[in-house]
Order: structure tokens, then C-alpha cells, then sequence
């Protein structure tokens, strides 16, 4: 196995390893011919007598390698050393959007949109030389250092006439379109289905479809209707909602019919402006209608004898002025009067809540969203603040836990992402799984509760494995 330092054909110097699974091994080097930065794959020794693996490599080579766009991670070379294959590649200096999605949650729609639109390029160059790539997943899409999407990663692409093998479940699960979960004859529109499900994620924070094993989330894109993206997200576009869906399409003949026409909406909907509205939890006090003001005259000349006769209009005033006081006097203390003090509500239960808001002449409002650490049903936020002053039967606005949201450990390292999540408060369990050609052994290929689901309080999370590995 080479380490780094050494120097592969005479060429490539290994500089640093990037990353390491079961599969391959990767590595930044220096081309010592061409001088540049490149990135070194290496297939790991334990499948270099796998022909089928080493038959990979040369799929990506040959596939990649004539491929030549701003959006497709270029491939430049390959061979075999210390009886193993590698493959020489475009280093890109960046981060894949699983590990974008892992520390940022759902992109901004713009970015997402054009995120999306890159890859979307990408594939117009891919399909017209007549390859499909079969696995589009945030894991396959890098962003350079500028925010430019670049596809990588055509181990398993094949001509658009081959037929998908029945026995192999080629793409990742979140993303397999229907044909290809099937085994049927897979074109390009099955990998706008996929582009499709990645920008789900990408815009609502979990793909369109989770299930306990690959089995059954492959069984959903066949079968179950999506949730329409905007029911999690709804400050999401119209137009963004429509190109999701258009993409998801079961049949393909209802999906955009290239990946052309798929970019040209996806920056038509970026380039749209979006409208502001106001905040969910804005709250206008009442105006004061306790400020009278008494009008008086200007400038006032008694009469040298008082006259029984005078007019009318002075004796009403005179008689009125008692009143006039009292309402001057008075009324703010009635004001005041009605006026709340408004109760902390956080951190209390709903129905405790309820109960001192209900004390203190209150009405109160709540809406439920999902939390990293507080339990369902306990009060998170409110408005107004605690010990501010609202008009009794005012409303209260108040955000309730709908429970905690599940972090998403797939694709990490079980015993990492087992210690990691420990020190959260979660437990992680684990369990073996092998899927052939698509997740790394050693790593969490999926997990129950599901990504972004939400859960009463934090607990257990069950994980497969890609195997064959011992339990982490």
C-alpha cells in the first residue's frame, strides 16, 4: 500500500491522504512532470484482486476522461502499481455537499438553485456523449473554493441503452430513481430524478424518501407519493416547488425531457426575486386611547359684572369641568389598570404555559417547530418577553418543541460518529449491512430515526453498516 511520501510511476509524489475507506484511499500529490496539484485514488490492496473493482477504475477513466467541462471533475490518467489500480484526478480544493449539508443544514434556495444548475451542466455534457452516471449524490458533488458545483465520481456510469443489473443495487437508495431501483433500462432522465432528490435535500434539510433498510426507501421512489417541498420549507418559491416535483416524476416521460431544459429552469427560478413578508411573530401594541387632551381658550377677559345672561356655551364648560378632570386624572390609571404583566412562559410545559398566561389575563398562541435539545412540548420561545406590559386579553406568541431533531450520521465512520454522538446525548447502536459498489465498509449506510425526523426527546439511533466489518 503506498504512504505518503512515496512516488507513484515516477510522476506522482503523495503529498497527504484526503480521505480513507474500504474501497480506495485518496491522496493529494504533485505531478512532478506537469507540475500541479493533482488528486490520487487508490484502490485499497484488500480488492485489488476483485476484478470487478479494478473494472471500475477503468469505467471512471474511460468515462470522466472524455469529459471535459468547468462542472466534471477531470480525470487524467490511471494505472496500476504494487498490484493495485489508481486513478489520477483534478484536485479541487473544497468540500462535497454532504459535508456542506452536515455542517451548514438546507442551503439557501439561490444556492441551491445554482448549485444544482451547475450539476445539471455537467450532466448535458455527460448525456450528450452518451453516458449516464447512474449515481448523483451529494457525496459525488464537490464545491470548489469559488462555490462552483463539480460532479465527480463515474465508477458506475454506463451507456444510456445498458440495462441497470437486477441483482446490484448500483445508486445510493436516497436518490435511485424508479427504473434504476427496478432494474429497467436506465437514460438521462434518470439522473435528473436523482439531481432532483439531492436538491430536495439540499432546499428542505432530508431527502424525499427514508426507510429502515435500501430496500424500503427503493420501494418509496417506486411506489409513495413525495412530500411537496414547500409543506417543510415554506418560504420556498413556487417556481423552485414545481422544478422538484417535475423532477420526481415517476415515469420519466413526465420529467424534464434534458438536462438542458432541467438547467435553464432551475436559473430561471434563481433568478427571481424573492418577496419579503413579515415576521411570523411581529406584535404591534395597541395605540394609547386614554391620551385626551382638553382644549382651553387661547386668553380669557372677565366681565366687569357677571352677567346671568351670558352665553350658554361657558356654563357647559363650567359644568363639564369636574368630568374633564376625572378623565385626565383617571383614565391612565384605568390604563394602567388594564394592562398585563406578561409571564415567562419559557422553558415551562403547554399546559403550564397555558395556565399562567390564562393568570395573568393573557390568551396565548403557539406554533411548533422542531429544536436541537429541547424535549417536545416545552415552550422555547415567546412575544412579548417576559415582565413586559400587553392589554389584558392580549395574545401571546409563543414557539413549542415539536421534539429534536435526528442528526444525520450517514456516510460518517461508525466508531467516530458513535463517540461524537455519545458526548450529544444520543446512543448509537449498531448493526451489519453490505450494499456492493456504493457505501465505503465501515461506514453508516443508514439509520433509524431517519435524518431531520424528529423525535420526542434524544434517544437511540439504530445505524447499519457497510460490510462485511465487525460492530464498531
Amino acid at each position: 500500500m503506498p504512504n505518503v511520501g512515496d512516488v507513484i510511476q515516477g510522476r506522482y509524489v503523495l503529498r497527504a491522504k484526503l480521505d480513507s475507506g474500504a474501497m480506495a484511499d485518496l491522496y493529494l500529490a504533485n505531478d512532478l512532470r506537469l507540475n500541479r496539484q493533482v488528486a490520487l485514488k487508490v484502490l485499497s490492496p484488500e480488492l485489488a484482486g476483485d476484478a470487478g473493482a479494478v473494472d471500475r477504475f477503468r469505467r471512471e477513466a474511460e468515462s470522466a476522461g472524455a469529459l471535459v467541462h468547468p462542472n466534471i471533475v477531470t480525470v487524467y490518467d490511471w494505472g496500476r502499481v504494487d498490484d493495485t489500480a489508481f486513478l489520477v484526478m483534478q484536485y479541487v480544493a473544497g468540500a462535497d455537499l454532504r459535508k456542506l449539508l452536515r455542517e451548514r443544514g438546507p442551503l439557501a434556495e439561490s444556492e441551491a438553485l445554482r448549485l444544482a444548475a451547475d450539476v445539471a451542466a455537467a450532466l448535458e455534457v455527460a448525456h450528450s456523449h452518451g453516458i449516464v452516471h447512474r449515481d448523483v449524490k451529494p457525496r459525488n458533488v464537490l464545491v470548489d473554493a469559488n462555490g462552483t458545483a463539480l460532479l465527480a465520481d463515474f465508477g458506475i456510469a454506463a451507456p444510456t441503452d445498458e440495462r441497470a443489473e437486477p441483482e446490484a443495487v448500483y445508486a445510493t437508495a436516497l436518490y435511485v430513481s424508479p427504473e434504476q431501483a427496478q432494474g429497467w433500462p436506465v437514460d438521462g432522465r434518470g439522473d435528473l430524478y436523482s439531481l432532483g432528490a439531492m436538491l430536495y435535500e439540499l432546499l428542505t434539510g432530508q431527502p424525499p424518501f427514508r426507510g429502515d433498510t435500501p430496500e424500503a426507501i427503493a420501494r418509496q421512489h417506486v411506489h409513495a407519493a413525495v412530500v411537496a417541498p414547500r409543506r417543510l420549507r415554506p418560504q420556498l418559491s413556487a417556481a423552485t416547488e414545481r422544478i422538484v416535483l417535475r423532477a420526481l416524476e415517476k415515469h420519466p416521460s413526465r420529467r424534464f425531457a434534458n438536462a438542458g431544459e432541467m438547467r435553464r429552469a432551475l436559473l430561471g427560478a434563481a433568478a427571481q426575486p424573492k418577496r419579503s413578508s413579515p415576521h411570523p411573530w411581529s406584535w404591534t401594541a395597541p395605540r394609547r386611547w386614554w391620551n385626551w387632551r382638553v382644549a382651553r381658550p387661547s386668553s380669557w377677559t372677565a366681565p366687569r359684572s357677571w352677567n346671568w345672561a351670558a352665553p350658554r356655551s361657558w356654563i357647559w364648560v363650567v359644568a363639564a369641568a369636574p368630568l374633564m378632570l376625572l378623565l385626565v386624572v383617571g383614565a391612565p390609571r384605568l390604563a394602567t389598570a388594564r394592562q398585563a404583566s406578561v409571564p415567562r412562559l419559557a422553558g415551562q410545559t403547554v399546559d403550564a404555559a397555558r395556565h399562567a398566561a390564562a393568570q395573568a389575563g393573557l390568551t396565548l398562541e403557539l406554533q411548533e417547530l422542531p429544536t436541537q435539545d429541547t424535549p417536545a412540548g416545552v415552550i422555547v420561545s415567546q412575544d412579548p418577553q417576559a415582565d413586559a406590559h400587553a392589554p389584558a386579553g392580549a395574545t401571546v406568541h409563543a414557539q413549542v418543541s415539536s421534539g429534536v431533531t435526528v442528526p444525520d450520521i450517514t456516510g460518517q465512520p461508525c466508531a467516530s460518529a458513535r463517540a461524537a454522538q455519545a458526548t450529544a446525548g444520543w446512543s448509537v447502536k449498531p448493526a451489519r449491512w453490505r450494499i456492493a459498489n456504493i457505501i465505503e465498509f465501515g461506514r453508516i449506510v443508514a439509520q433509524d430515526p431517519a435524518p431531520g425526523s424528529v423525535v420526542p426527546s434524544k434517544g437511540q439511533i439504530a445505524v447499519q453498516v457497510a460490510g462485511p466489518v465487525g460492530p464498531c
